[in-house]
């Protein structure tokens, strides 16, 4: 048992470094740098990164970081992208230039909007599901019955109008996507 803890403290602690060791010494600060910028992570990153390294004795070059990330970015600020970062769920912490962010933070909300009205869709069939189910537990009194009934009515409502939210954003997106498609 003592020695089942000892690797998940060493798990867990070594999932603390954003760098290994072998990544610090490589020093590939540009790569890391457009790397960090293609999946939108803020500046604190190279701050992580420095602390990882020097647990190792190891000091970053941040011009290089830097110019990396600028080139990452220049790929991550695309308009499309402000989509598809939305329906996946992935936060955007505003990295973008100022001449685009207003832009991309308006496409990526109307994409978002979408990616929560499904996750709320879902878990809302799920607890529709599982009332279901739990209905036909034969231990049930005649109230109990009725009150589940009622949640699966009052669930039913929500349902439906979550799915015209759903509706509403997915036009919203789709006319969003044209505008987009426009300025090409």
């Amino acid at each position: 048992m003592r020695h089942l803890l000892g690797i998940l403290s060493f798990i867990v602690l070594s999932g603390c470094a954003t760098l290994s060791q072998e990544e610090c010494v490589r020093g590939d600060w540009f790569g890391l740098g457009v790397n960090d910028g293609r999946t939108g992570e803020t500046m604190t990153r190279l701050d992580s990164h420095q602390k990882a390294c020097m647990e190792y004795g190891i000091a970053v070059n941040s011009e290089a970081y830097f110019a990396g990330r600028e080139q990452g970015l220049r790929e991550y600020c695309q308009l499309d992208n402000a989509f598809r970062i939305g329906l996946s769920g992935q936060p955007y912490h505003h990295v973008c230039p100022p001449s685009i962010d207003g832009l991309f933070t308006h496409y990526y909300s109307a994409a978002y909007f979408v990616y929560e009205d499904h996750a709320e869709l879902q878990a809302l069939d799920n607890e529709l599901s599982s009332k279901e189910n739990y209905l036909h537990d034969k231990k049930l009194t005649d109230k109990d019955r009725a009150r589940i009934r009622n949640e699966i009515s009052d669930l039913d409502r929500r349902r439906y109008r979550l799915r015209d939210d759903l509706y509403y954003h997915e036009r919203q997106l789709d006319d969003l996507r044209r505008e987009a498609n426009s300025y090409r």
